[in-house]
């Protein structure tokens, strides 16, 4: 195992730092301490461990990150997702937060921990594992939120191709916190198989999905997948077909929640990359990348599109504060907040 840091910017007089965490195996992550942005994600060929491809969606350059608009591979919080009408009560008073999605606010707000700078406490490591902790104050009515919320981000990464993703929080007054890293995959890499999500197999092991109505905001209802479109229990290969009629971008419920069973299972059919994921959260949002962009600019000199990137956001159920039977995400004050998901990283489905 293996780690370097160097400064690649300046902003708001602070410093930002690239961070590469690189194993025995030849896998490589690499991620910003500016709204903990992992840049990229390094898998290396099966039969070829010199020879990679890097697996997420980013940007060539950074300036690039102070103004997208995407959420590509981001932190997200303090709470991810929508909340309807952008407001909440809580010990009865009502919170109105910012509507970045008119009338709902979505993942954060104006200036989400997307935005943030995050400090580097510090890098440990060992023979087998190197982790990074990052940290983030967000002062009381930070996006009108109640509570001075002290955050900690580690992403640990090890010689078993894992990525641990952990999401700490603590609050001086009740609350509301929802954190995920918002990942843009493309498993077919930047190469020569680079395309769209097509010629990807996807299996998320769920059998009830949160409603939404047509503007993404959930009904509070659970619905099952069974004989619909939504069933993705057994590996389901996606087509353009299945993209042009819309995709998905729902939260799955998830009954397995506890970091021993693969709830999601991903890869490319051309490049055999992909991953397993196991987590602590309750959910998982999987959006096929049907809202993004047209066109924009990529790494590698390349265009991203429409499709471009699927998405697997482990999350409790988005709007849970407004929705009565859904768990809760209210974080109690002095209460502590610990989201876990670990990304196995694999070259040889």
């Amino acid at each position: 195992m293996k780690y370097e840091s160097k400064k690649i910017a300046s902003y708001k007089n602070e410093d930002i730092f690239s961070v590469s965490l690189i194993n025995d195996n030849n896998f490589k992550i690499n991620f910003y301490n500016f709204g903990g942005h992992i840049h990229q994600i390094n898998i290396p060929y099966h039969n070829n461990i010199d020879k990679n491809e890097d697996v997420v969606l980013g940007y060539g350059n950074f300036n690039d990150c102070l103004t997208e608009k995407n959420y590509l591979n981001f932190i997200i919080g303090r709470v991810c997702n929508r909340i309807s009408n952008s407001k909440f009560i809580i010990n009865d008073k009502v919170h109105k937060l910012y509507a970045n999605t008119p009338p709902h606010h979505l993942h954060g707000g104006k200036e989400g921990f997307n935005k943030k700078i995050w400090k580097i406490n510090n890098i440990n490591e060992n023979k087998n594992e190197i982790a990074c902790e990052l940290e983030y104050l967000s002062p009381h009515l930070e996006e009108n939120y109640p509570g001075n919320l002290q955050c900690k981000a580690i992403y640990s990464f090890n010689n078993n191709n894992e990525l641990k993703l952990d999401f700490h929080a603590i609050s001086d007054c009740d609350t509301i916190v929802n954190i995920t890293n918002h990942n843009y995959w493309n498993f077919h890499g930047h190469g020569k198989n680079y395309q769209n999500i097509t010629n990807h197999s996807v299996q998320i092991k769920s059998k009830k999905i949160c409603e939404i109505d047509n503007e993404y905001v959930p009904t509070g209802n659970l619905i099952t997948v069974k004989n619909t479109k939504f069933d993705l229990n057994n590996h389901f290969s996606i087509t353009q077909d299945f993209l042009d009629q819309g995709g998905i971008d729902h939260n799955y419920a998830l009954q397995n929640n506890n970091l021993e069973d693969a709830v999601v299972i991903a890869y490319s059919e051309l490049t055999g990359m992909g991953v397993e994921y196991y987590t602590n959260q309750k959910g998982v949002q999987f959006y096929s990348g049907n809202m993004m962009q047209e066109k924009y600019n990529g790494k590698y000199s390349k265009f991203y599109g429409k499709n471009y990137g699927m998405c697997f956001e482990t999350q409790n159920y988005p709007d849970s504060i407004n929705q009565s039977n859904f768990p809760s995400t209210v974080l109690n004050k002095n209460e502590k907040y610990h989201s876990q998901t670990i990304i196995k990283l694999m070259n040889n489905f």
